[in-house]
């Protein structure tokens, strides 16, 4: 048995705390981002994290930066025999992670080396990716670069958004994590280094990515659709007969079906025509509305064949 650290902000982590009560080790206490304004009153809110150490009772720190005196003190304290690190969101210097016996490990939503950086799973299902997976690391200095302990796997769906995959992986991972966490703890766990040549990046999403290119494949379309759901999001602009912009609202899921048209035209079962193929639309949510299936925008605004849809934010040049 390892007593554990768990270092952690965003949902990710939580399917792998909950298995960390009943693997058999000891969680000493919880590490996680300060409580920060959210929501339309902008109140003070604590992360997914430090939601679940507050309604379990466990022991839970929240600080501006662990790097700092004051933060390794802290984690010395804890006496730990390891730092399991999940969706944290502060780079750990060396000082703390010799604050535990064993250093730290972390839950990586990719295939690593493939994807290192803040949005694996995003790009995953932007670039086509038919599979994606999470990896278990020794934490280091290079951004995801550790030694790799174990990876797990699964298909991406042809609908799949990028939040979908995001909860998926997450309670892909925790077994992973704990049969890790064992194998450390008996002195039997294996690690690969990464190759570098193998390593892509995944960098931070921004909202001027927000496009899609409806001349292109659907495939491509879908993929992009999907990989930028729920945020940043892709918006669209839907465009009556007569040429009147009528609805401006984010395309939340959908996916790549056969179809034929002029690209942007909606077709007579309500798709999307792309250069090839066309959009099937799932989910469509109007600027300050719930989410709509396409039943919901023929009957509330006659959405259907003679229509047109337009990206908000237009594609570059070099996508057209």
């Amino acid at each position: 048995m390892m007593r554990i650290v768990f270092m952690g902000s965003g949902a990710f982590g939580v399917p792998t705390l909950e298995a960390i009560t009943g693997g058999g080790h000891e969680l000493a206490g919880i590490v996680s981002q300060p409580d920060r304004p959210a929501g339309r009153g902008k109140e003070l809110t604590p992360t997914p994290v430090s939601a679940w150490a507050l309604a379990k009772g466990v022991r839970l720190e929240r600080v501006e930066n662990v790097n700092d005196a004051a933060g390794v003190a802290m984690l010395r304290g804890f006496e730990a025999d390891i730092l399991v690190v999940i969706a944290f969101g502060q780079k750990l210097s060396d000082e703390v992670l010799a604050t535990a016996e064993r250093g730290g490990i972390n839950l990586h939503s990719s295939l690593l080396p493939k994807y290192r950086g803040a949005a694996p799973i995003n790009w995953a299902i932007i670039n086509g990716d038919k599979t994606a997976g999470v990896s278990v690391i020794e934490v280091m200095n290079v951004m995801d670069g550790g030694d790799v302990f174990a990876t797990a796997e699964t298909p991406v769906g042809a609908s799949e958004t990028a939040g979908e995959l995001h909860d998926r992986l997450a309670v892909l991972g925790a077994p992973v994590m704990i049969n890790v966490l064992n194998a450390i703890a008996a002195g039997t766990a294996q690690r690969l280094k990464q190759d570098k040549a193998l390593a892509s990046k995944a960098p931070k999403l921004k909202r001027e990515l927000a496009w899609v290119d409806l001349a292109g494949t659907a495939e491509a379309a879908s993929a992009r659709v999907r990989g930028l759901s729920p945020w940043p999001g892709v918006q669209l602009e839907l465009i009556d007969p007569t040429g009147k912009p009528r609805v401006t609202g984010t395309l939340v899921k959908c996916e790549a079906v056969a179809g034929n048209g002029v690209p942007g035209e909606v077709t007579r079962d309500g798709a999307i025509a792309c250069g090839v193929g066309a959009l099937k639309i799932h989910a469509f949510q109007p600027m300050g509305k719930r989410a709509m299936t396409v039943s919901d925008l023929v009957n509330g605004y006659k959405f259907g064949a003679g229509w047109r849809v337009r990206s908000v934010v237009t594609p570059p040049a070099a996508a057209i």
